[in-house]
């Protein structure tokens, strides 16, 4: 194809390269690398002896010089202070390590394929983690912060590092759909910078607790600050402080509505050793709340979550968990979808043994029972007559699961088996409901 072929092809080609063709296009935030930090000049400082020693070419000097109109390169007033590019400074690398993972949990470097993840496995920069349905991931980063996505959102590393001429971190991700929760180390460097994007706002962090959310259909974000400080900025809006225990929903015109957080629901029903096979919970309803969210961790950070559901009611059942030590999170959710201020507590799951109904057997009756959950256990087996408060039968130390009893006269009586499980930080004892069984003659 020629130019003298196709003059209107290439007409429109050159006014798109000229930046004369407009082009709708979604608004996308990018890790800038025009992001700068401030420098405070020392006592023998030169522009030409920091480029030697903390940028990544010599002659970067000269572009330093140029920002800050710096008339004498060897000549820097002591405490005056310098802006420097970032896209300019040495740093060396810090590192995103699986912490936690459950479910469909991927991640990808490089814009390689994405791969399920790995516990301990260290990404970088230009590494991107998702999570499927009913999953999620949790990275540790090298400072102590820990960023944790829930089912169904992706998360890319931007910037991971740690620049030497400050000292100071510069962490940049960008949650590119889904939601995030992020408990932020304080930090020890006043240049210390914590941002995560997503398309259409930016989340200034500095030593905080708080969760983001993208929603790519409607292009609308929504960010709850539970403690700390963050500074939120929408497109060409001002930066707005968001106070802790407040949230704010940014729509796609970048409009920001801050409004406070629903307070943390009140456990009603539910507390202590959960022995049913279904796990139960009931909250106080919240005023103003349009749907409830649990979350159920190994720890109390919420690092390794187990389960994660909401709902329209205060109630929830969760099937198939396994015995051991949990904590119990609780949030409310605004007609707004800003999610609440959590309330947590700590519960222990423990199987309760069934029973089922005494049969006749060749030798007599044969009364069973089944444990469950991990640890050793050993069953108490106890029979008495409905009308005596005395146990005839009472056989302590049982590793099986049934009993076989014979020369029992006609009655009513009543039975039960204790079941003491021993794990390695605890010995558990629960007993079943009493059974009734009734000989005839």
């Amino acid at each position: 194809m020629t130019l003298r072929a196709a003059p209107t092809f290439w007409l429109m080609l050159l006014m798109l390269l000229a930046g004369g063709l407009a082009v709708a296009r979604p608004a996308v935030a990018q890790v800038r690398d025009d992001d700068t930090v401030t420098y405070t000049v020392r006592k023998g400082d030169t522009l030409i002896q920091l480029a030697r020693d903390y940028m990544l070419r010599e002659t970067d000097w000269k572009e330093v010089q140029r920002i800050n109109r710096v008339a004498d390169p060897y000549k820097l007033p002591i405490a005056s202070q310098l802006s420097l590019p970032i896209h300019l400074l040495r740093s060396r690398p810090a590192s995103a390590t699986i912490a936690a993972f459950r479910g469909q949990a991927l991640a990808s470097v490089a814009n390689a394929p994405l791969r399920s993840v790995a516990m301990g496995q260290a990404l970088g920069e230009g590494a991107r983690v998702t999570t499927g349905p009913a999953s999620s991931l949790s990275l540790s980063l090298t400072d102590g912060s820990v960023i944790t996505l829930p089912s169904n959102s992706a998360l890319r590393i931007g910037r991971l590092r740690k620049l030497l001429i400050t000292d100071s971190i510069d962490y940049d991700l960008t949650l590119e759909t889904g939601s995030a929760r992020s408990r932020v180390t304080p930090f020890r460097n006043r240049d210390d910078r914590f941002r995560l994007r997503n398309p259409i706002a930016v989340s200034a962090v500095r030593g905080t607790d708080f969760r983001t959310h993208f929603d790519a259909g409607t292009e609308t974000s929504r960010s709850e600050l539970i403690e700390g400080g963050i500074a939120l900025k929408a497109r060409s809006a001002e930066e707005t402080q968001l106070a802790p225990e407040f949230g704010a929903v940014i729509g796609s015109s970048g409009a920001i509505a801050v409004e406070p957080l629903l307070p943390a629901p009140q456990l009603i029903g539910g507390a202590g050793v959960q022995r049913a096979p279904m796990v139960a919970f009931t909250v106080q309803p919240v005023a103003g709340a349009q749907a409830y969210r649990l979350q159920i961790g190994r720890d109390s950070g919420f690092v390794d979550i187990v389960e994660d559901v909401s709902g329209n009611s205060p109630d929830f059942t969760v099937p198939s968990l396994g015995n051991g030590r949990y904590f119990a999170r609780f949030t409310a959710i605004a007609a707004s979808g800003l999610e609440g201020l959590p309330g947590t507590i700590a519960f222990r799951r423990r199987l309760a043994t069934a029973t089922q109904p005494a049969v006749p057997g060749q030798d007599g009756y044969v009364f069973r029972w089944i444990g469950s959950g991990e640890g050793m256990r050993r069953y108490r087996f106890q029979l008495r007559r409905e009308d005596s408060p005395s146990w005839l039968v009472d056989e302590a130390g049982l590793a099986g699961s049934s009993i076989i009893l014979s020369d029992l006269s006609p009655g009513r009586y009543l039975w039960r088996v204790g079941t003491t499980t021993h794990s390695e930080d605890e010995t558990d004892t629960d007993w079943t409901a009493m059974e009734s069984f009734v000989l005839g003659e």
